[in-house]
């Protein structure tokens, strides 16, 4: 039995859930990133949430969640398969082991059946811990490489006004849509190059002291954060940032400008590797 607070458990299932608020996500985040022991709470959780899930543990309104929020991504996904073929696993040869104790092969010796399901059933639970410590180690490791990402010194703002952008570089402007919704940008740029995002000045406040730009996973955990960037008094030049070489990885990104510690603007940014070109 868990000897955390009960509050502090529920807190840690509705990250996993998926039903924090964008700023008190982030605040926790922060908590486990510097925090190991909180780190491996949150790991042991994901694991029971997982049987859970598997064994129909869940409310209704906890199993809505996890399918909506968790099912359709690979890991997830994954887990889940993986999980439930053990359990049938371990049912089939549970069942075996019941049927070997009622009728006994009477031979002259060697193993019966309810003992080789025993033998069966212990070793499918230790291919069951393996596969949950290596899918938690897997995590722990992306996750102490995205805190070392994230304590990195950010690299300094460029507006489109103070140079210093390689003219090679691709740049993206991301503007507000003209209607409702979010914007989408596609960007070609080859694997390994860096990528510069500019904002218009418009976008955020006329007082606006500091800005910051944050990438986001479909899953919503941070890929990458500049950090809070100085407005210049009386600047009127466009917010620009370079990104690191090969941030983000090819695919979806979704790209948020803050001013003043508030979200003034979203979009998805869609980078794919440029068209291979015939050799002349």
């Amino acid at each position: 039995m868990s000897r955390e607070p009960a509050v502090e458990r529920g807190r840690i299932r509705e990250y996993l859930l998926r039903n924090l608020a964008d700023a008190e996500r982030s605040s926790f985040e922060e908590s486990y990133f510097a925090d190991d022991a909180l780190l491996d709470r949150v790991e042991a959780e994901e694991d029971l949430l997982v049987s859970d899930y598997v064994l129909g543990r869940l409310s209704d309104t906890d199993r809505r969640r996890f399918e909506k929020a968790l099912l359709g991504t690979p890991y997830y996904r994954e887990r889940v398969e993986t999980t439930t073929r053990l359990r049938l696993k371990i049912a089939r040869d549970q069942g075996l082991r019941r049927h070997g104790r009622e009728n006994p092969v009477r031979t002259g010796g060697g193993l019966f059946p309810g003992r080789t399901g025993i033998v069966i059933a212990f070793a499918l639970l230790g291919a069951l811990l393996l596969a949950s410590l290596v899918t938690a180690l897997r995590l722990k490791q992306q996750l102490s490489a995205l805190r070392t990402e994230l304590n990195a010194p950010a690299p300094p703002a460029v507006t489109a006004g103070a140079g210093g952008v390689v003219p090679s570089t691709p740049a993206v402007v991301l503007q507000a849509p003209a209607g409702e919704g979010i914007a989408v940008r596609r960007v070609e740029r080859a694997s390994g190059s860096p990528l510069v995002l500019v904002f218009p000045r418009s976008l955020a406040p006329p007082v606006a002291r500091v800005w910051r730009v944050v990438l986001r996973a479909d899953s919503g955990s941070v890929l990458w954060d500049s950090g809070d960037q100085p407005v210049a008094a009386g600047a009127s030049t466009d917010f620009a940032v370079r990104l690191p070489a090969g941030v983000p990885e090819a695919g979806p990104v979704g790209v948020t400008l803050w001013a003043d510690g508030a979200p003034v603007s979203s979009a998805f940014v869609d980078v794919v590797e440029p068209p291979m070109r015939p050799a002349r």
